[in-house]
């Protein structure tokens, strides 16, 4: 499954379930006040990018959390690197959830 594979090559198939994608109420802003190392905002592109994929095709449960964290992709604030690494914990707690399309 692209779940898992995704998830192993983060390194957090081990991690702490979430229950939620991000709170409901969550509505994210430009941040400069506290960036974003450089590796960690290559790690978060490549999160936002896979979870797209997984939006596209088998959870678009994550649409609004996905559109909200993908916003400001170029001023990224640790905030959104520990939503983002939130939207993963839930992914590997609901891994067996989504659409199934059989051939």
């Amino acid at each position: 499954m692209y779940t898992k594979k995704l998830l192993k090559r983060l390194k957090i198939n081990s991690c702490n379930l979430a229950k939620l994608l991000i709170p409901a109420s969550t509505i994210l802003k430009a941040d400069i006040k506290s960036p974003l190392k450089y590796n960690n905002a290559t790690v978060y592109q490549q999160i936002i990018s896979s979870i797209i994929y997984l939006l596209n095709y088998t959870r678009p449960n994550t649409s609004y959390a996905v559109s909200q964290l993908a916003r400001f992709i170029a001023a990224l604030g640790e905030l959104y690197y520990r939503l983002s690494k939130q939207l993963l914990r839930y992914l590997n707690g609901t891994f067996k959830a989504g659409i199934t399309y059989l051939s």
